[in-house]
């Protein structure tokens, strides 16, 4: 294998690998809820859904997702 391909493979292992660990911690982020709930953003019922203090982890989701794609 050359070393262009074997450079390739080793950026996306390395994106792939980043992508992950966003995605763990943004569903830490949603889990524990470390930010003030703050103002509602789309309500899916009574009891829940996206609030401003979820805003974080959903940025989070969004640039793991990029990663994924680019790599």
């Amino acid at each position: 294998m050359s070393t262009r391909a074997t450079q390739r493979r080793t950026r996306r292992v390395a994106g792939l690998a980043v992508g992950l660990v966003l995605v763990v911690i943004a569903t830490g982020m949603v889990i524990i809820e470390p930010f003030p709930h703050g103002a509602t953003l789309l309500a899916l019922t009574h009891e829940h859904g996206i609030d401003a203090g979820d805003v974080p982890a959903i940025a989070l989701y969004l640039v793991a997702a990029l990663l994924a794609l680019w790599s």
